[in-house]
């Protein structure tokens, strides 16, 4: 401490210790104390975190003199935010309220680590009015690109097809729209008959997410882009080929239904289905029939996983040991009971599941046999959550 002579190295030392996805999830939890624009959202979430991580990348190489304020130009995850926004009809305000918000949180951050980083009353007085001049001109320059940004893309947007198709799905989905013929008739898509909804999504910016959800649904599917990354898709069952077309990709596939109501359901599954995915980092072709249970039983994490905890006891640790443990006790469970059947679903000897069973029982402190459909159901949290790093319990 005391080492910095100015609030740009007060800044590097911060940001150079603390690293910037620290920095990061400060602001979006910030963002997310004062707006709603983040609530019951993850892919809203991850989309904020990524454009504020940008962002203070190019604040931090302003800080060290690489980059000057004349030169900024909002990064391709602050563009990917402000059209985002303007697709979902958010107001501009919005978004210059939570370039503020942001700016405000960094500009405390700031603040607090000159005092604590620096010596002399005067030499701090001055660091922070200097860096709070620096924050203000900064922080505008950055809200200024993204409004312009967003005017653009809002402009665009209500001009195209997409727009329509993506208000009159929301209205369907929200259970408005009387008239179906009409509603199929703006999305060149015929509502009355049996569908099948998917989501197909990528971590990877870089993935063709139009083209793969074509490949799923085939020709004539509606697909509607619900997010940055992320695409919704209606076909007929016959017409759906599950596979993930392009690296990267991954995709939800709920379960066939008729009609306006099956439009609806299936969408709904596909979206669990999803959320089960990426809680257990499931890759490929994710099923909703084959995750039905597991996305109930997730549905509110924090009990699910003070559940497994109670149930699980000592197998709720993280570990290769353990985790062995607990699958092969929960294959025993799905094989009706039967080490013999456990045995060669796993490929491995049946006295080797028995000797696992026995110490996995040590664990417990009580019989696998004991209360079955709650020990079967725990070990299923502990699976998808554990693949997540978020283990029941917070072990």
């Amino acid at each position: 401490m005391g080492r910095a002579a100015t609030w740009r190295d007060v800044l590097q030392e911060a940001i150079g210790e603390l690293g910037v996805g620290a920095l990061t999830e400060l602001a979006v939890e910030a963002l997310a104390a004062e707006t709603d624009l983040l609530e019951g959202d993850a892919d809203m979430r991850a989309l904020v975190k990524s454009s504020t991580a940008a962002n203070l990348q190019l604040v931090a190489e302003m800080a060290r003199g690489a980059i000057g304020l004349a030169d900024v130009v909002p990064p391709p995850q602050a563009v990917a935010f402000a059209r985002e926004l303007a697709r979902r009809n958010v107001p501009m305000a919005e978004l210059a309220r939570a370039y503020r918000l942001v700016q405000h949180a960094m500009w405390r951050f700031g603040a607090r680590e000159i005092r604590a980083r620096m010596r002399g009353e005067a030499a701090v007085a001055e660091a922070i009015e200097d860096f709070t001049d620096a924050t203000f001109m900064t922080g505008e320059a950055l809200m200024a690109s993204a409004m312009d940004r967003y005017a653009i893309e809002r402009d665009r947007w209500v001009r195209s097809a997409d727009a329509v198709r993506r208000a009159t799905v929301e209205e369907l989905l929200r259970g408005g729209v009387a008239d179906v013929g009409a509603a199929s008739g703006r999305l060149r898509y015929e509502l009355r008959r049996e569908h099948v909804a998917f989501v197909v999504w990528a971590e990877d910016d870089e993935a063709v997410l139009e083209s793969a959800a074509a490949a799923v649904g085939g020709q004539g599917a509606l697909l509607v882009p619900l997010a940055v990354g992320v695409v919704a898709g209606w076909c007929p069952p016959s017409a759906l080929d599950p596979v993930a077309p392009h690296d990267g990709t991954r995709v939800a596939v709920g379960a066939p239904g008729e009609g306006l109501e099956g439009f609806r359901r299936s969408h709904a599954e596909a979206l669990e289905a999803r959320r089960v995915a990426r809680l257990g980092g499931l890759e490929g072709v994710t099923r909703y029939d084959d995750v039905a249970l597991v996305a109930l039983l997730t549905k509110d994490l924090e009990q699910a996983r003070a559940f497994a905890a109670r149930r699980l006891g000592a197998l709720t640790a993280a570990g290769r040991d353990t985790e062995r443990l607990a699958e092969t006790v929960l294959t025993v469970l799905q094989e009706q009971g039967s080490p013999r059947h456990a045995a060669q679903r796993l490929g491995v000897h049946e006295n080797t599941v028995a000797k696992r069973v026995r110490v996995a029982e040590q664990a417990l402190g009580r019989r696998i046999d004991e209360h079955p459909a709650e020990l079967h159901a725990a070990l299923l949290i502990r699976r998808a959550t554990l693949a997540a790093g978020e283990l029941p319990g917070g072990a």
